[in-house]
């Protein structure tokens, strides 16, 4: 069975009878995928299948790097299924995963270069200390260490796949402002980070958390 959509979902659980906690099926379902069910692992691979490849699809494209993105987010949804805990849509909690797999493989791959997410990117033009414009204190890896998960991703598919807010919030599930919100979150934590560690000097430069 095909996921449904994730407003579908969203009316489904709120239709709940009294007493029946939301998302309660999905999480019945996972719950089952963690203990080794097989017949669970099946029907949640075929649930949620369409989730994956749309979401990777959109990241880039269709092709072998698409399947091979595919497989593995898949193997990390199946692995991580126990950990799912019914806070939301099933398929909302499989997009971001997707979302997290695809750019860490890409990334190991060099297809997701944070080198493109350099000193052009993360300077402000109205930054008056010029030395922002100039070469980072740090890797910009480092930088992006710092950020939670939704603005690091964010950041990464807006800068580093060119990807239009737009796109990403079709891609995430969030809604444009969220989207928007989070990139500039995103960019004004690193640059604050990127002052400090000018401010204190190479010897003195702050730890990533």
């Amino acid at each position: 069975m095909f996921a449904e959509p994730e407003a579908a979902a969203q009316l489904r659980a709120v239709a709940q009878p009294p007493g029946v906690a939301p998302f309660a099926e999905e999480r019945a379902l996972a719950s089952s995928v963690g203990a080794a069910d097989p017949e669970a692992a099946t029907a949640f691979a075929r649930r949620l299948l369409p989730v994956v490849r749309r979401v990777v699809r959109g990241l880039v494209g269709p092709g072998s790097d698409a399947d091979d993105l595919c497989q593995a987010a898949l193997v990390e949804l199946l692995q991580s299924a126990g950990n799912y805990a019914g806070h939301g849509p099933l398929e909302a909690w499989a997009r971001r995963i997707t979302i997290r797999v695809s750019l860490r493989t890409l990334k190991r791959r060099r297809r997701v270069s944070t080198v493109e997410l350099d000193e052009h990117h993360l300077s402000d033009p109205r930054e008056p200390d010029a030395r922002l414009c100039e070469h980072l204190p740090r890797a910009v890896d480092d930088y992006l260490d710092l950020l939670p998960d939704n603005q690091r991703e964010a950041l990464l598919l807006r800068h580093a796949m060119e990807h239009t807010i737009p796109e990403i919030a079709a891609l995430t599930g969030a809604p444009v402002p969220t989207v928007k919100s989070r990139v500039l979150k995103a960019m004004a934590t690193i640059r604050r980070h990127i002052r400090r560690d000018l401010n204190l000097g190479p010897q003195q430069k702050v730890r990533p958390r």
